[in-house]
């Protein structure tokens, strides 16, 4: 997850969560990319989607952790955050405090509650509008923004069945997001 930073920026090495501290990380060697502090979703994961069936986390590691807050403090309000962090995104967002002007967030079939405790956290934050792109397409799937009931009800009706994702948050008021509240 990349916090802060412009072209070239490289994301800090700190896992986040709503606490600094400590946290085992779970590592796949065969698949390094879905590392991930998140122990019930690789359990869930993996019952559930079966893309994730034969992946094999036996290698733990201890890292440091920080909050989104922390960050903020230190580098200033990024304009845009990616939380990308295999099922501890909604953790993610739980440390942090105040509305930020766009981010997006990770989600993946079979554990689609995850989604739903991060459209939870940013209703703690503000008035959000949201998009999704399906996989790793770079394209919005809906022409309008919609809100978080409607992500919401999105998530409960199975997500189109996408294997995977990211959701796109903006402020209501941001200039890329049309009001879809009427």
């Amino acid at each position: 997850m990349q916090a802060h930073g412009g072209p070239g920026a490289d994301p800090d090495p700190y896992g986040r969560r709503a606490n600094p501290g400590t946290a085992p990380i779970a590592i796949s060697p065969s698949n390094p990319t879905v590392s991930t502090l998140a122990h019930a979703w690789r359990e869930q994961v993996s019952q559930h989607n079966a893309g994730f069936a034969s992946v094999n986390w036996n290698t733990q590691l201890s890292v440091e952790v920080t909050t989104l807050d922390a960050l903020i403090a230190t580098y200033g309000r990024p304009c845009f955050i990616k939380i990308d962090v295999e099922g501890f995104e909604a953790e993610v967002l739980a440390g942090l405090s105040q509305p930020v002007p766009a981010l997006s967030f990770e989600f993946v079939a079979g554990t689609l509650n995850v989604g739903h405790a991060c459209i939870q956290q940013l209703r703690r934050l503000g008035d959000y509008r949201f998009n999704v792109v399906e996989g790793e397409q770079r394209v919005f799937r809906w022409s309008d923004w919609k809100t978080a009931d409607q992500v919401d009800a999105w998530f409960s009706e199975g997500a189109d069945h996408l294997s995977s994702g990211d959701i796109y948050a903006c402020q209501a008021h941001h200039p890329v997001c049309k009001d879809s509240s009427d």
